[in-house]
């Protein structure tokens, strides 16, 4: 019992200084990823990002980090020509900030006035709201909506981002929120199935009735519903701590990512929170916070460049 101690602590130095020099090893022998505008083999139609904020900082940086990274996402995937970008985050950050965000990527010719303009966002519709449903709709009144809604807009190319680019590309911005997740899976089934209950009152027709899953995905992907992301970034403003944690999706819509390519980086900042606990927080949480960088952005692209599928038939 003596030694037992000091051979453990030896062991676990040995795995920790092991542990920090593969780490070490892996972050030096990164590649650079291929520029923004280099040939891949493929890109995604239809691109989804995860903002996942830090409740450590305050509410404006996560705000000002998320809001930016979206800035540049919009204009990389028009330059790419990425058709439909979805943006997401658990606690609404996005949709609280979706005016703003609309007002500073669409021309300001084209604002007619200080709310959103309708013309440019879509409630997509679906089967009738069941009584049941607990969510609450997202548009405004007067404004056919979903359970489990979510804003979509189109973004008009702007000459100034699609300069580099040899022809200019519109975007569909979609700003998902937990509503669009879960709730909208389960309001969606009930609204299946109360309206399966009222034709069989209007023809009495006693036939058994079973939701298949083809039923609920064509009202959950279909031409009013999200279609499935080919690519998702995982991007958290506060990379230092989510390194050490598994990769979680926070309430994102599930039953779109069967086949969806993820990426996240567990590199950026990985060490530094450990040298700036002592500083206040407004000082920490502006050095450690990290928005979307366009390095993260072309390795993601590689990595769906040279993913391989395999669909089982």
């Amino acid at each position: 019992m003596v030694l037992a101690y000091p051979f453990l602590a030896l062991l676990h130095a040995i795995y920790s200084l092991v542990i920090l020099s593969i780490s070490f090893f892996r972050h030096l022998t990164r590649q650079t990823p291929s520029p923004l505008h280099a040939t891949r083999r493929r890109l995604p139609q239809h691109l989804s990002i995860i903002f996942v904020s830090d409740e450590d900082f305050e509410e404006r940086t996560n705000e000002y980090c998320i809001t930016e990274s979206i800035h540049r996402a919009i204009s990389w995937c028009q330059q790419l020509g990425i058709p439909q970008l979805s943006v997401y985050d658990a606690e609404g950050i996005i949709l609280n900030n979706a005016e703003a965000i609309r007002e500073a990527v669409v021309p300001e010719s084209r604002v007619k006035d200080s709310e959103l303009d309708r013309r440019h966002i879509h409630y997509p519709p679906t089967p009738p709201l069941s009584d049941y449903s607990e969510s609450e709709p997202l548009s405004p009144k007067g404004v056919s909506n979903t359970h489990g809604a979510f804003l979509s807009f189109c973004i008009s190319p702007i000459q100034s981002v699609s300069r580099a680019s040899k022809k200019p590309h519109s975007l569909t911005l979609n700003v998902l929120s937990r509503e669009t997740s879960k709730p909208s899976i389960a309001s969606t089934a009930r609204a299946i199935a109360r309206t399966e209950h009222r034709n069989y009152k209007a023809s009495n027709v006693r036939d058994t009735f079973e939701l298949s899953v083809n039923s609920l995905e064509s009202c959950l992907e279909g031409k009013n519903g999200l279609s499935p992301p080919d690519l998702m970034i995982i991007h958290p403003v506060h990379p230092s701590k989510y390194h050490r944690s598994p990769i979680e999706l926070h309430g994102y819509p599930p039953w779109q990512i069967r086949l969806t390519e993820i990426y996240c980086n567990r590199f950026r900042k990985q060490y530094e929170a450990r040298l700036m606990w002592f500083l206040p927080l407004h000082v920490s949480s502006t050095l450690l916070s990290s928005s979307l960088t366009e390095w993260e952005f072309r390795e993601a692209l590689d990595q769906f460049a040279t993913a391989q599928f395999r669909l089982g038939r």
